[in-house]
């Protein structure tokens, strides 16, 4: 079940021909998202945000950074790595980057451990594919929570 805020605005004329078509499928589905991109951005990426909270993974909110050729996904942060767990969390997220080669696990130089993908996105079919990676992107991230979440403080 998606659980994020919903808010229509007036769309600026520069936002992505993809970027309107993801949002239109998204709400078409029922799927409740966000834009944050401002009216007056130069648009080097348009922003799509979507929330979920799963059976195993807490509330998590992605990302969908939307440019003329596609969309780069990434999680805000899922938690801040353990500092004496930072050798372990490293073997984890590098046996989840090769079982799950379409996502990225990352922990930033902060600590901080987020997913992300890229996803190439055209308008005929930014519903399709956007949709499914950001669905793809949730799954994994349920089903793999339960190995992050003791690295995690």
């Amino acid at each position: 079940m998606l659980l994020v805020e919903f808010r229509e605005e007036t769309r600026g004329p520069f936002m992505y021909d993809n970027t309107r078509a993801l949002m239109y499928e998204m709400r078409a589905a029922g799927i409740e998202h966000r834009s944050d991109t401002p009216e007056d951005d130069t648009n080097v990426f348009d922003t799509v945000r979507v929330g979920w909270a799963g059976a195993h993974v807490p509330r998590v909110t992605i990302l969908i950074r939307v440019n003329d050729r596609g969309a780069h996904l990434e999680t805000l942060p899922l938690g801040e790595v353990a500092p004496e767990m930072r050798a372990q969390a490293l073997e984890e997220i590098n046996a989840l980057n090769g079982e799950y080669r379409w996502l990225k696990y990352v922990i930033d130089e902060s600590a901080m451990l987020t997913c992300e993908s890229d996803v190439f996105l055209v308008p005929e079919v930014a519903g399709l594919f956007g949709i499914a990676a950001m669905g793809r992107m949730f799954d994994t991230l349920d089903e793999v929570y339960p190995r992050l979440a003791g690295l995690l403080r």
